[in-house]
Protein backbone atom coordinates (compact mmCIF):
# COMPACT_ATOMS: atom_id res chain seq x y z
CA UNK A 1 0.00 0.00 0.00
CA UNK A 2 2.51 2.51 0.79
CA UNK A 3 4.47 1.63 -3.03
CA UNK A 4 1.00 2.15 -4.22
CA UNK A 5 0.67 5.51 -2.72
CA UNK A 6 4.02 6.95 -2.85
CA UNK A 7 3.82 8.61 -5.82
CA UNK A 8 0.55 10.00 -5.20
CA UNK A 9 1.57 11.07 -1.44
CA UNK A 10 4.64 13.21 -3.62
CA UNK A 11 2.68 14.73 -5.76
CA UNK A 12 -0.25 15.96 -3.56
CA UNK A 13 2.53 16.98 -0.89
CA UNK A 14 4.78 19.36 -2.31
CA UNK A 15 3.54 22.26 -0.17
CA UNK A 16 2.28 20.29 2.44
CA UNK A 17 3.92 18.90 5.69
CA UNK A 18 3.89 15.22 4.81
CA UNK A 19 5.95 15.42 1.53
CA UNK A 20 9.35 14.16 1.37
CA UNK A 21 11.29 17.34 1.34
CA UNK A 22 14.46 16.02 -0.90
CA UNK A 23 15.23 13.17 -3.13
CA UNK A 24 17.55 10.06 -2.33
CA UNK A 25 21.03 11.01 -2.34
CA UNK A 26 20.44 14.73 -2.21
CA UNK A 27 21.67 17.22 1.06
CA UNK A 28 18.62 16.87 4.19
CA UNK A 29 18.08 20.79 4.26
CA UNK A 30 17.52 22.08 8.31
CA UNK A 31 16.52 25.77 8.59
CA UNK A 32 17.77 27.88 12.21
CA UNK A 33 16.93 31.06 12.24
CA UNK A 34 19.27 33.61 14.72
CA UNK A 35 20.48 36.71 15.70
CA UNK A 36 23.62 36.78 14.33
CA UNK A 37 23.77 40.64 14.06
CA UNK A 38 22.59 42.83 17.24
CA UNK A 39 22.76 42.30 20.80
CA UNK A 40 23.19 38.39 21.14
CA UNK A 41 25.33 37.73 17.94
CA UNK A 42 28.11 36.05 19.84
CA UNK A 43 25.28 33.34 21.24
CA UNK A 44 23.55 32.71 17.96
CA UNK A 45 27.36 32.07 16.58
CA UNK A 46 27.54 29.79 19.19
CA UNK A 47 24.63 28.05 18.98
CA UNK A 48 25.04 27.33 15.19
CA UNK A 49 28.79 26.12 15.40
CA UNK A 50 27.53 23.62 17.87
CA UNK A 51 24.41 22.75 15.49
CA UNK A 52 27.08 21.78 13.08
CA UNK A 53 29.48 20.20 14.99
CA UNK A 54 26.80 17.33 15.63
CA UNK A 55 25.93 17.35 11.89
CA UNK A 56 29.76 17.47 10.90
CA UNK A 57 29.98 14.28 12.94
CA UNK A 58 26.89 12.67 11.09
CA UNK A 59 27.96 13.47 7.90
CA UNK A 60 31.51 12.05 8.44
CA UNK A 61 30.01 9.04 9.25
CA UNK A 62 28.05 8.91 5.94
CA UNK A 63 24.91 11.01 6.57
CA UNK A 64 21.66 9.89 7.23
CA UNK A 65 21.08 7.01 5.07
CA UNK A 66 24.01 8.32 2.68
CA UNK A 67 22.39 11.42 2.71
CA UNK A 68 24.32 15.02 4.02
CA UNK A 69 22.93 17.27 6.89
CA UNK A 70 22.95 20.66 5.68
CA UNK A 71 22.22 23.48 7.62
CA UNK A 72 20.04 26.82 6.09
CA UNK A 73 20.57 29.85 8.38
CA UNK A 74 19.12 32.95 8.24
CA UNK A 75 20.04 36.32 10.06
CA UNK A 76 16.90 38.11 12.12
CA UNK A 77 18.97 40.10 14.67
CA UNK A 78 16.76 39.32 17.49
CA UNK A 79 13.89 41.01 16.08
CA UNK A 80 10.52 38.97 16.62
CA UNK A 81 9.00 40.20 13.55
CA UNK A 82 12.39 38.90 11.23
CA UNK A 83 12.57 35.60 12.78
CA UNK A 84 8.72 34.79 11.83
CA UNK A 85 9.64 36.30 8.25
CA UNK A 86 12.88 33.87 8.38
CA UNK A 87 10.69 30.87 9.43
CA UNK A 88 7.71 31.52 6.32
CA UNK A 89 10.85 31.39 3.94
CA UNK A 90 12.71 28.50 5.53
CA UNK A 91 9.46 26.51 5.74
CA UNK A 92 7.75 27.12 2.18
CA UNK A 93 10.66 28.51 0.10
CA UNK A 94 13.61 26.68 0.91
CA UNK A 95 11.51 23.80 1.90
CA UNK A 96 13.93 22.22 5.03
CA UNK A 97 12.48 18.83 6.41
CA UNK A 98 13.14 20.72 10.59
CA UNK A 99 14.06 24.36 12.18
CA UNK A 100 16.27 23.99 15.16
CA UNK A 101 18.02 26.10 17.34
CA UNK A 102 16.35 29.40 16.80
CA UNK A 103 17.60 32.08 19.86
CA UNK A 104 14.85 34.48 20.40
CA UNK A 105 12.22 33.38 22.60
CA UNK A 106 9.90 35.94 21.53
CA UNK A 107 10.34 35.22 17.73
CA UNK A 108 9.84 31.59 18.26
CA UNK A 109 6.43 31.90 20.38
CA UNK A 110 5.52 34.39 17.17
CA UNK A 111 6.76 31.37 14.67
CA UNK A 112 4.45 28.48 16.48
CA UNK A 113 1.11 29.01 14.44
CA UNK A 114 3.90 29.03 11.26
CA UNK A 115 5.23 25.63 12.12
CA UNK A 116 1.61 24.32 13.31
CA UNK A 117 0.08 25.23 10.12
CA UNK A 118 3.84 23.52 8.25
CA UNK A 119 3.07 20.28 10.57
CA UNK A 120 7.38 20.78 10.59
CA UNK A 121 9.15 19.62 13.59
CA UNK A 122 11.31 22.45 15.21
CA UNK A 123 13.86 20.96 18.11
CA UNK A 124 15.70 22.96 20.81
CA UNK A 125 14.89 26.53 20.37
CA UNK A 126 18.17 27.61 22.87
CA UNK A 127 15.89 29.28 25.29
CA UNK A 128 13.81 28.67 28.39
CA UNK A 129 11.00 30.43 27.53
CA UNK A 130 7.80 29.42 29.15
CA UNK A 131 5.17 31.46 26.33
CA UNK A 132 6.17 28.48 24.25
CA UNK A 133 6.01 25.94 26.86
CA UNK A 134 2.60 26.80 28.45
CA UNK A 135 0.52 25.17 25.99
CA UNK A 136 1.73 21.77 23.98
CA UNK A 137 2.69 22.13 20.72
CA UNK A 138 3.09 18.77 18.87
CA UNK A 139 5.77 19.86 16.28
CA UNK A 140 7.64 21.81 19.17
CA UNK A 141 10.68 19.45 20.79
CA UNK A 142 12.91 20.88 23.86
CA UNK A 143 16.05 19.30 24.89
CA UNK A 144 16.69 21.88 27.76
CA UNK A 145 14.98 22.92 30.62
CA UNK A 146 12.58 26.02 30.63
CA UNK A 147 12.90 29.38 32.54
CA UNK A 148 10.48 27.80 35.26
CA UNK A 149 12.84 25.19 36.56
CA UNK A 150 15.57 27.60 36.45
CA UNK A 151 13.89 30.16 38.41
CA UNK A 152 12.48 27.61 41.16
CA UNK A 153 16.29 26.62 41.49
CA UNK A 154 17.45 29.66 42.05
CA UNK A 155 14.93 31.24 44.14
CA UNK A 156 14.70 28.31 45.81
CA UNK A 157 18.25 28.56 46.49
CA UNK A 158 19.00 32.10 47.95
CA UNK A 159 15.58 32.10 50.10
CA UNK A 160 17.64 28.68 51.72
CA UNK A 161 20.10 31.70 52.78
CA UNK A 162 17.92 34.05 53.80
CA UNK A 163 17.82 36.49 50.69
CA UNK A 164 14.14 37.76 50.98
CA UNK A 165 14.67 41.70 49.15
CA UNK A 166 14.74 39.99 45.26
CA UNK A 167 14.58 42.55 42.01
CA UNK A 168 13.56 41.39 38.53
CA UNK A 169 14.71 42.03 35.21
CA UNK A 170 13.07 40.44 32.21
CA UNK A 171 13.20 40.71 28.33
CA UNK A 172 9.82 42.66 27.32
CA UNK A 173 9.62 41.80 24.09
CA UNK A 174 8.17 38.18 24.98
CA UNK A 175 4.61 37.33 26.21
CA UNK A 176 4.43 37.57 30.45
CA UNK A 177 4.89 33.63 30.84
CA UNK A 178 8.26 34.46 31.44
CA UNK A 179 7.92 37.08 34.62
CA UNK A 180 4.99 35.08 35.15
CA UNK A 181 7.59 32.24 36.15
CA UNK A 182 9.56 34.08 38.11
CA UNK A 183 7.00 36.07 40.74
CA UNK A 184 5.84 32.52 41.02
CA UNK A 185 8.40 31.36 41.88
CA UNK A 186 9.15 34.29 44.25
CA UNK A 187 5.69 32.95 45.72
CA UNK A 188 6.40 29.97 46.23
CA UNK A 189 8.80 31.17 48.71
CA UNK A 190 6.43 33.41 50.19
CA UNK A 191 8.22 36.59 48.58
CA UNK A 192 7.48 38.99 46.23
CA UNK A 193 9.70 41.19 43.94
CA UNK A 194 10.94 44.36 45.63
CA UNK A 195 11.64 45.92 41.44
CA UNK A 196 10.44 44.67 37.94
CA UNK A 197 12.05 46.11 35.13
CA UNK A 198 11.42 45.34 31.56
CA UNK A 199 14.50 45.19 29.23
CA UNK A 200 15.02 45.35 25.13
CA UNK A 201 17.71 43.37 24.24
CA UNK A 202 18.92 45.09 21.58
CA UNK A 203 19.10 48.68 23.64
CA UNK A 204 22.10 50.50 23.68
CA UNK A 205 21.11 52.83 26.89
CA UNK A 206 19.44 51.05 30.37
CA UNK A 207 20.12 54.49 32.52
CA UNK A 208 16.01 53.76 33.77
CA UNK A 209 16.30 50.62 34.38
CA UNK A 210 19.99 50.80 36.36
CA UNK A 211 18.23 54.20 38.37
CA UNK A 212 15.02 52.13 39.63
CA UNK A 213 17.56 48.12 40.67
CA UNK A 214 19.81 51.02 42.25
CA UNK A 215 16.43 52.74 44.22
CA UNK A 216 15.09 49.17 45.12
CA UNK A 217 18.29 48.60 46.82
CA UNK A 218 17.73 44.93 46.37
CA UNK A 219 20.17 41.51 48.03
CA UNK A 220 19.72 39.83 44.76
CA UNK A 221 18.67 40.82 41.33
CA UNK A 222 17.95 37.95 38.84
CA UNK A 223 18.00 38.10 34.80
CA UNK A 224 16.03 36.26 32.24
CA UNK A 225 18.28 38.31 29.58
CA UNK A 226 20.74 37.59 26.73
CA UNK A 227 24.13 39.45 27.83
CA UNK A 228 24.09 42.85 26.31
CA UNK A 229 21.56 44.55 28.61
CA UNK A 230 22.73 42.10 31.88
CA UNK A 231 26.49 42.94 31.42
CA UNK A 232 25.40 47.29 30.58
CA UNK A 233 23.08 46.58 34.46
CA UNK A 234 25.46 45.24 36.32
CA UNK A 235 28.52 47.45 35.09
CA UNK A 236 25.94 50.42 36.02
CA UNK A 237 24.81 49.15 39.62
CA UNK A 238 28.30 48.74 40.64
CA UNK A 239 29.44 51.82 39.28
CA UNK A 240 26.90 53.20 41.69
CA UNK A 241 27.95 51.43 44.77
CA UNK A 242 25.18 48.31 44.57
CA UNK A 243 27.16 45.86 46.89
CA UNK A 244 24.41 43.14 45.96
CA UNK A 245 24.49 40.34 44.37
CA UNK A 246 23.30 39.20 40.65
CA UNK A 247 22.15 35.62 38.90
CA UNK A 248 21.61 35.21 35.23
CA UNK A 249 19.20 32.74 33.38
CA UNK A 250 20.91 30.02 31.30
CA UNK A 251 19.99 32.56 28.14
CA UNK A 252 22.72 35.21 29.11
CA UNK A 253 25.23 32.63 27.46
CA UNK A 254 28.73 31.25 28.40
CA UNK A 255 30.66 35.05 27.35
CA UNK A 256 29.24 37.17 29.77
CA UNK A 257 31.81 36.49 32.36
CA UNK A 258 34.29 38.38 30.28
CA UNK A 259 32.05 40.80 28.84
CA UNK A 260 32.24 41.40 32.66
CA UNK A 261 35.79 41.71 33.60
CA UNK A 262 36.08 42.61 37.19
CA UNK A 263 32.34 42.96 37.88
CA UNK A 264 31.83 38.88 36.87
CA UNK A 265 33.13 37.83 40.31
CA UNK A 266 30.31 36.40 42.76
CA UNK A 267 27.57 36.21 39.66
CA UNK A 268 25.41 33.47 39.87
CA UNK A 269 24.96 31.57 36.39
CA UNK A 270 22.47 28.97 36.02
CA UNK A 271 23.11 26.49 33.51
CA UNK A 272 21.11 23.59 31.71
CA UNK A 273 23.89 21.67 30.53
CA UNK A 274 26.60 19.77 32.51
CA UNK A 275 29.94 21.36 32.32
CA UNK A 276 31.41 21.76 28.56
CA UNK A 277 34.90 21.61 29.12
CA UNK A 278 34.88 18.15 30.75
CA UNK A 279 35.53 14.75 29.01
CA UNK A 280 34.35 12.56 31.31
CA UNK A 281 31.46 11.90 29.61
CA UNK A 282 31.01 10.45 26.29
CA UNK A 283 28.80 13.17 24.87
CA UNK A 284 31.47 15.85 25.88
CA UNK A 285 34.02 13.74 24.46
CA UNK A 286 32.11 13.37 20.99
CA UNK A 287 31.46 17.26 21.38
CA UNK A 288 34.90 18.12 21.80
CA UNK A 289 35.95 16.18 19.11
CA UNK A 290 33.61 17.16 16.90
CA UNK A 291 34.00 21.00 17.60
CA UNK A 292 38.24 20.44 16.78
CA UNK A 293 37.06 18.87 13.83
CA UNK A 294 35.05 22.15 12.66
CA UNK A 295 36.55 24.99 14.39
CA UNK A 296 39.86 23.85 16.11
CA UNK A 297 39.93 27.14 17.73
CA UNK A 298 36.99 27.57 19.57
CA UNK A 299 36.89 27.09 22.83
CA UNK A 300 34.03 24.28 23.89
CA UNK A 301 31.20 26.53 26.13
CA UNK A 302 27.50 25.73 27.33
CA UNK A 303 25.98 27.74 24.18
CA UNK A 304 28.21 25.57 21.66
CA UNK A 305 26.86 22.25 23.79
CA UNK A 306 23.23 23.24 23.68
CA UNK A 307 23.45 23.38 19.35
CA UNK A 308 25.40 20.30 19.70
CA UNK A 309 23.05 18.34 21.72
CA UNK A 310 20.37 19.82 19.74
CA UNK A 311 21.75 18.38 16.24
CA UNK A 312 22.26 15.24 18.22
CA UNK A 313 18.87 14.59 19.07
CA UNK A 314 18.04 15.73 15.73
CA UNK A 315 20.39 12.83 14.30
CA UNK A 316 18.46 10.19 16.30
CA UNK A 317 15.30 11.45 15.43
CA UNK A 318 16.13 11.46 11.99
CA UNK A 319 17.51 7.75 12.00
CA UNK A 320 14.13 6.77 13.40
CA UNK A 321 12.29 8.57 10.26
CA UNK A 322 13.81 6.28 7.61
CA UNK A 323 15.61 6.55 4.40
CA UNK A 324 13.05 8.89 3.08
CA UNK A 325 12.23 11.40 5.56
CA UNK A 326 9.16 13.68 5.63
CA UNK A 327 8.40 15.91 8.58
CA UNK A 328 5.79 13.76 9.62
CA UNK A 329 8.12 10.85 9.86
CA UNK A 330 10.66 12.99 11.59
CA UNK A 331 7.88 14.06 13.96
CA UNK A 332 6.83 10.35 14.94
CA UNK A 333 10.81 9.56 15.05
CA UNK A 334 11.37 12.29 17.75
CA UNK A 335 8.46 10.77 19.49
CA UNK A 336 9.84 7.40 19.64
CA UNK A 337 12.96 8.10 21.04
CA UNK A 338 11.64 7.17 24.55
CA UNK A 339 14.82 7.88 27.38
CA UNK A 340 17.49 8.16 25.07
CA UNK A 341 20.80 8.27 26.28
CA UNK A 342 23.50 10.43 24.06
CA UNK A 343 26.69 9.31 25.95
CA UNK A 344 25.85 10.35 29.77
CA UNK A 345 23.25 12.47 29.01
CA UNK A 346 19.65 11.65 29.15
CA UNK A 347 16.86 12.74 27.05
CA UNK A 348 13.47 11.93 27.25
CA UNK A 349 11.01 12.53 24.63
CA UNK A 350 7.51 10.64 23.84
CA UNK A 351 3.99 11.16 22.08
CA UNK A 352 2.86 13.06 24.86
CA UNK A 353 6.35 15.22 26.19
CA UNK A 354 8.31 16.82 24.27
CA UNK A 355 10.23 18.35 27.18
CA UNK A 356 13.32 16.39 27.25
CA UNK A 357 15.56 17.35 29.85
CA UNK A 358 14.95 19.47 33.25
CA UNK A 359 18.56 19.13 34.07
CA UNK A 360 19.28 22.73 36.20
CA UNK A 361 22.85 23.29 37.77
CA UNK A 362 23.97 26.57 39.99
CA UNK A 363 27.22 28.32 39.47
CA UNK A 364 29.02 31.14 40.30
CA UNK A 365 32.28 33.37 38.91
CA UNK A 366 35.40 33.48 41.14
CA UNK A 367 37.84 35.63 41.10
CA UNK A 368 39.77 34.56 38.03
CA UNK A 369 36.61 34.64 35.85
CA UNK A 370 35.76 30.79 36.01
CA UNK A 371 32.71 29.77 36.58
CA UNK A 372 32.78 27.10 39.65
CA UNK A 373 30.28 24.82 40.81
Amino acid sequence: MRRLLGPLALFTGLAGAGAAIAQAGEPLLIGQSAGFTGGQAEYAKDVRLGVEAAFSLANAAGGIYGRPLRLVTADDGGKRDAVLANTRKLVESDKTLALIGYTSGAGTEASLETITKARIPMLSPATGNMGIRAAFNPYLFHTRAGYGDEMTRIISHVASLGLTRIALAYLDDVGPANLRAMQDALAAERLSAVAVVGLNRNATDFTPQIEALAKADAQLVVFISNAKPIAAIVKGLRERGYGGQFATSSFAGSRLAGDLKQHARGLIMIQVLPQPRKDHLQFQRDFHASLRRLAADAQPNYTMLEGFIAGRVLIEGLKRAGPAPTRASLVAGLESLGSLDLGGYLIRLSKDNHNGSRFVDLGVINGDGRLVF
